[in-house]
């Protein structure tokens, strides 16, 4: 009954936390163990806990699967996600790449049409210049041009003429400045002179004291020697000038024969640099016709070398194999090894060359434009006529007709469905009889079938059809003629140089073969029409189509190295006169720096006449200023030795020459100031006549900018059909540019368009896979969740079954140690003293009256501890050497049935004294502490904890955890 009790609580604790649910019916069976005493068996209890264990195991087991299976499904959409995300990042850059190649698109285009729009504006002026080119409106322009120039040589004149006013102004300037100046000098002269009259008059007082005669004498005697001396000076200054004269005379013929020398070099220089700018325009014009000669020979070149060629290497030996294979009483018979290789060299070194812009032209094959078929026809014509013309044989000729008939065949093809590896020969006969032409056979096609598994082609792509048809063809492909005699135009058995001129066109179509097996099949269609084939000429046109040829670009070619060769002569020559008119500019150069530098060096030579004249002049003025001081000298000397009146004579001159001075100054004074007032009013004049100069001046260049466009006005009228053609051909080459441009703005904006488009279905497919990612998360979620839970279910049954054998060897151990110990206890009572609570007792249940037990330890009457006496784990008072001790250790001398403590008695126990006494109890009481070991009591106490436990399991609270 107690196990069954432990179960039901487990039960009910796992049951309210809510873990058990109804994933399967068995898991409910916990549920029904009854939980009161029942005749359940012990069997049946275990069956049920074997059940949910089983149950629990599964329900992990698939929650696990489910768990697994929800990962891969969520990984799986997760890679999708990430690959979704991928592709609209690469989606977004891709239109982001996209947007600015049609930005940059839209800016070529936009400047294209910029440029188209300034090419009509330029044409439109230059018509209406042309519809003003009149007799009349030239000869205006003429007359013109005529006032402009007059206008330019009067306001030239008027401008020399104001400006000659100015450089006369200028003079007087200078002569009013200079005459300032000089005004300035007098003044200063004048004062200086007032300055030294008084001083004579000092002087002179001074010299009339008798202290100063002798003073005075002396000063006379040295003026008149100093005036001696500047009269020889004066005499060797005068020759001096007269010597630097002549020397300046001699520098200036030296200065004019010079500047002479300077002036023709000068126009040596001005006449070679002239012819030398003549000479190189003359060499740049050359230049130009050079150049242009050159661009259009690279540009034929150009051409020629992206232009399909078929050669024939040896022109007899292919007429030899060609004669071979007639000859005999059966076709190819005759045929050699060395026929043979020949023409297996031949197919093999003529291959096609692709042309990048023929790739990017797509077709419908089965539906070819009338352009298209031009082209192809001129192509595949070009290639025959180059055979054809190294075998010396008649070309073919690209009509009108001709290509309607190559159109109307290839149409009957597709219309009939022609599915085989032959010629439609009806379809032929058809559209021959429908042009006018012999019917009734196959008499003008010859074809070549490509097998290709594309339905897709381009123009590079019948190119090389045809290309292949014809090299294949013409070398006997299939080891026959009959192909090669068709298109070069002669008869079944007729010599090679008896080939007829033809009409010609080539054509496609596309079919899928039925034979053996199914595969798309590309067509060459070949047609060659004789004259004499010809029925009823009003169907069919023979006005030749207009192309250029191979040929034509080589005689072009040849034509232009003849146009280069000749402007290349030219440029030579014309850099030779160059060269040597270069040579003559800088050897004039070189003169007239010679010239100069033999100027500079006589001009440098020192001017002396003014030097000279200028010492004279100090000579001079010396002379005259101190024969003045030396008169002054003489009338004191004469005053110093002469009576009073003489003296005073004296005096009265210096006074008078001090009054004189002093007029003088005031003069000098009155006269500069109004030389300064001269300057001022000049200076203004100047300025007036600067300001007029300058007007002056801007009215020439005012002149000749009318003149210029007078100019530029005459000639545009002179040359306008030149300009209108010139601004037809900026006109031309702007619109040409102007279309490639817009054709890739267009394709770039569909690129955009489609890219986009890539970029939404990106941005959808992420969002779906975003979305199918949040799903298959949340379904993992709850997968996890569900294994969590049921992890938990078996974990808690695991951890009721640990606790269930925990408790069990807990309570079977604790049997044993209370068993051990009751065992032990009652050999301890038996024995000797031991513990009866906190009483110590003897052997035969007495109490020890003075020992009592405290903390697990003896105690005395005195509160002390016995000192070498402990309490073993049975409760035994032993010694210490762990032997329990009795009353023979120990001598009792109190009465029975007293309690009263009676006198200590000593005695020895292992060689230590141990005094007890000890009281007998009235009445021997069985011991009262509670006994274990009932199994009612023991039971209900291991209830309780499992009660208390239950709870606990249910909350998943018990014990370690188990992985699975």
């Amino acid at each position: 009954m107690k196990k069954k009790v432990l179960t039901t609580t487990i039960a009910t604790g796992l049951i309210a936390a809510g873990v058990l649910t109804t994933q399967n019916p068995a898991s409910a069976k916990a549920d029904t163990v009854p939980t009161g005493d029942n005749d359940t068996s012990t069997n049946e209890v275990a069956t049920q806990k074997s059940d949910a264990k089983t149950i629990a195991q599964d329900n992990v087991n698939t929650a696990q699967t489910n768990l697994d299976k929800a990962k891969a499904d969520t990984q799986n959409a997760s890679d999708s996600l990430q690959q979704a995300k991928v592709n609209e990042t690469t989606a977004q850059k891709a239109v982001d790449e996209q947007t600015g190649k049609v930005s940059d698109a839209q800016n070529n285009v936009d400047k294209a049409q910029a440029d188209v729009t300034t090419a009509q504006n330029g044409l439109t002026a230059a018509q209406e210049n042309a519809k003003n080119a009149t007799e009349a409106n030239i000869q205006a322009a003429k007359d013109n041009v005529a006032t402009q120039e007059q206008n330019v040589a009067t306001a030239q004149d008027q401008a020399k003429q104001a400006n000659d006013a100015v450089t006369e102004q200028a003079n007087k300037v200078a002569d009013a400045q200079k005459a300032v100046n000089d005004a300035q000098k007098n003044t200063s002269a004048a004062q200086a002179d007032v300055t030294t009259a008084q001083k004579t008059v000092d002087d002179t007082k001074a010299a009339m004291d008798p202290a100063n005669v002798q003073a005075t004498v002396d000063a006379a005697n040295k003026a008149e020697a100093q005036v001696n001396q500047d009269k020889q000076n004066v005499a060797t200054a005068q020759n001096n000038l007269d010597n630097a004269k002549a020397a300046d005379a001699t520098r200036q013929t030296n200065i004019d024969n010079a500047q002479k020398a300077v002036n023709t070099a000068q126009a040596n220089v001005d006449f070679s640099t002239k012819q030398a700018q003549e000479m190189k325009d003359q060499f740049n014009k050359y230049q130009g016709i050079k150049d242009a000669a050159q661009k259009e020979v690279d540009g034929l070149n150009d051409k020629l070398s992206n232009v399909n060629t078929i050669t024939i290497s040896d022109v007899e030996a292919y007429k030899k194999a060609f004669n071979d294979w007639y000859t005999g009483s059966k076709r190819g018979e005759n045929w050699t090894e060395e026929d043979k290789n020949f023409l297996n060299d031949f197919m093999n070194s003529n291959t096609y060359k692709g042309n990048a812009a023929d790739k990017n032209i797509t077709v419908d094959i089965n539906h070819l434009t009338a352009d298209q078929i031009k082209e192809l026809s001129l192509f595949s014509a070009d290639l025959l006529n180059q055979v054809r013309n190294q075998l010396g044989l008649p070309k073919v000729i690209v009509t009108e007709g001709s290509l309607k008939l190559a159109k109307d065949v290839t149409d009957n093809y597709v219309s009939d469905n022609w599915d085989k590896f032959d010629h439609d020969v009806d379809g032929i006969s058809r559209a021959a009889a429908e042009n006018g032409l012999l019917s009734g056979g196959n008499f003008y096609e010859d074809a070549i079938f490509s097998s290709d598994f594309s339905e897709a082609s381009t123009m590079d792509d019948l190119k090389s059809i045809l290309y292949t048809g014809i090299v294949t063809m013409i070398g006997g492909s299939g080891d026959e003629m009959l192909h090669a005699a068709g298109l070069l135009g002669v008869d079944f058995g007729d010599d090679i140089s008896t080939g007829k001129e033809q009409y010609f066109s080539a054509g496609t179509s596309m079919f899928p073969i039925k034979e053996d097996q199914m595969w798309i099949t590309k067509m060459g269609h070949f047609f060659n029409v004789s004259k004499d084939y010809i029925r009823d000429s009003a169907k069919f046109s023979t006005t030749e189509v207009p192309g250029t040829s191979t040929e034509d670009l080589v005689t072009q070619l040849n034509t232009a190295k003849a146009k280069l060769a000749s402007a290349t002569d030219a440029l030579n020559k014309a850099k030779d006169a160059d060269t040597q008119a270069q040579q003559i500019l800088a050897k004039n150069k070189v003169e007239l720096t010679t010239a100069q530098d033999n100027l500079t060096k006589a001009q440098n030579v020192p001017v002396q006449t003014a030097t000279a004249q200028r010492a004279l002049a100090d000579a001079q003025n010396k002379l005259a200023a101190d024969t003045k001081i030396n008169e002054d000298a003489q009338a004191k000397k004469e005053a110093a030795l002469g009576d009073e009146a003489a003296k005073q004579k004296v005096l009265d001159q210096a006074n008078a020459n001090l009054a004189t001075a002093q007029k003088a100054l005031i003069d000098a004074q009155t006269k500069q100031k109004a030389a300064e007032n001269n300057l001022s009013a000049e200076k203004a004049k100047l300025a007036n006549l600067q300001q007029v100069s300058n007007e002056k001046t801007q009215d020439v260049k005012a002149a000749q900018v009318a003149l210029d466009d007078a100019k530029n006005k005459l000639a545009a009228l002179e040359n306008a059909p030149l300009l209108v053609k010139a601004a037809e051909d900026k006109l031309a080459e702007a619109q040409k540019a102007l279309d490639p441009v817009e054709n890739v703005l267009v394709s770039e904006k569909a690129k955009l368009s489609a890219l986009k488009q890539d970029l939404a279905d990106a941005q959808a497919d992420a969002t779906t896979a975003q979305k199918n990612y949040n799903e298959k998360l949340a379904i993992q979620t709850k997968a996890q969740t569900d294994l969590d839970n049921a992890k938990k279910v078996l974990q808690a049954i695991y951890d009721r079954e640990a606790l269930e054998a925990q408790i069990a060897a807990q309570e079977k151990a604790r049997e044993e140690a209370e068993k051990k110990a009751a065992e032990e206890k009652a050999q301890a009572e038996k024995n000797g003293y031991h513990v009866d609570g906190n009483k110590v007792v003897d052997e035969n249940g007495n109490q020890v009256s003075n020992w009592t037990v405290k903390n697990g330890q003896i105690i005395d009457n005195k509160g002390k501890v016995v000192s070498g006496l402990t309490i073993n784990k049975a409760g035994a008072v032993v010694n210490k050497t762990g032997q329990q001790i009795n009353s023979k250790d120990v001598v009792d001398n109190l009465q029975a049935n007293k309690r009263t403590q009676a006198p200590v008695v000593q005695s020895k126990v292992a060689g230590k004294t141990y005094v007890s006494t000890v009281v007998v109890p009235e009445k021997a009481k069985a011991n009262a502490l509670p006994q274990t070991g009932e199994k009612e009591s023991k039971t209900t106490l291991v209830g309780a904890i499992l009660v208390g436990l239950g709870s606990l399991v249910g909350l998943f609270g018990l014990g370690r955890k188990k992985e699975y």
